[in-house]
C-alpha cells in the first residue's frame, strides 16, 4: 500500500521493476546500483598483495568466489562445480572469500572432498586493498544464485564488482543476471541449478583464454559506460527532476 501511494518507486533490478509493474504500480523507474569506480576499482589494486599473503595462488588458474558463505547465496553450487573441474585440471585453485569464515564453508569443502581450496580472510570493507587484489588476481569469477528473491531477482552489487575486475565471469542464470550480463559477450552463463553446466562453462573459459579475456574486457567496458556511478548519475537526476515536476 505504501508503494502504491508513492510518487515514484525506484527498482534496482529490471526483474524487480517488472514484478512491481505487474502488481499494478504505475510509477516504477529502473536504476541499478552499479559501482562507484572512484572508490572501488580492482584495476588500481596492487596485484602482488594477494600473492604475498597467499603465495599458493601465484602461477595458478584462480577460480574466485567472493560473497556470502551460506546456501542462501548459492556457494554450495560453486563448490560442487569446482569439484568436477578439480578432477580434470591440476593447475586450478579455488579461492573463496566470504563475509566471515564460518564453519559451514569449511564443512562444505570437506563434504565435497575438495583438495585445493584457499580461504581468503574476510575484510571489513568491501574495497579493502586485499579484496581488490584478490578480485584482480582471479582468472575466473563465479556468480551463483539461489531462488531466494533477494538473490534471484536482485542485480547484486557483487555482479557489478566482478564486471569491474576486467576478468572473466561465469554466472548462473537468473532474470536479474540475464538483464545485465550477455552470454558469450560479457560472461559465460550456466543453466540455473545445473552444476554440470556451471563446471562446463568454467572449463570452457579455462580452455579458451582469449575468449575469456575478451569477455572480461567487454564487461569492464559496460561498467564504465553504463553502470558506473558517473554514468548513472544523469539518470538519477532525470528521475528526481521528473518526479519533482
Amino acid at each position: 500500500m505504501a508503494l502504491r501511494k508513492a510518487d515514484c518507486v525506484i527498482a534496482w533490478s529490471k526483474a524487480i521493476a517488472a514484478l512491481l509493474r505487474r502488481a499494478g504500480l504505475k510509477r516504477v523507474e529502473y536504476l541499478p546500483f552499479g559501482v562507484d569506480l572512484d572508490v572501488f576499482d580492482p584495476l588500481k589494486a596492487d596485484p602482488k598483495l594477494i600473492y604475498e599473503r597467499y603465495p599458493q595462488l601465484e602461477g595458478k588458474v584462480v577460480l574466485g568466489y567472493s560473497g556470502g558463505g551460506h546456501v542462501y547465496h548459492g556457494i554450495h553450487k560453486v563448490l560442487a562445480a569446482y569439484r568436477l573441474v578439480e578432477k580434470r585440471h591440476n593447475d586450478v585453485v579455488l579461492a573463496i572469500q566470504t563475509w566471515e569464515q564460518n564453519q559451514l564453508v569449511r564443512e562444505m569443502i570437506r563434504r565435497f572432498h575438495i583438495e585445493k581450496a584457499v580461504l581468503i580472510e574476510p575484510t571489513k570493507l568491501f574495497n579493502d586493498p586485499l579484496r581488490l587484489s584478490f578480485l584482480r588476481a582471479a582468472s575466473i569469477l563465479v556468480l551463483p544464485v539461489s531462488k531466494s528473491p533477494g538473490v534471484y531477482l536482485a542485480e547484486r552489487t557483487t555482479m557489478y564488482q566482478f564486471m569491474a575486475t576486467d576478468n572473466a565471469i561465469v554466472a548462473e542464470y537468473s532474470p536479474s543476471v540475464a538483464s545485465v550480463l550477455k552470454d558469450g559477450h560479457t560472461a559465460a552463463i550456466a543453466k540455473y541449478g545445473d552444476v554440470h553446466s556451471l563446471a562446463e562453462k568454467i572449463e570452457f573459459l579455462i580452455a579458451h583464454s582469449d575468449e575469456a579475456e575478451e569477455m572480461g574486457r567487454n564487461a569492464r567496458k559496460e561498467v564504465e559506460e553504463k553502470y558506473s556511478w558517473n554514468a548513472l548519475a544523469p539518470k538519477a537526476r532525470e528521475i528526481i527532476n521528473r518526479v519533482a515536476r
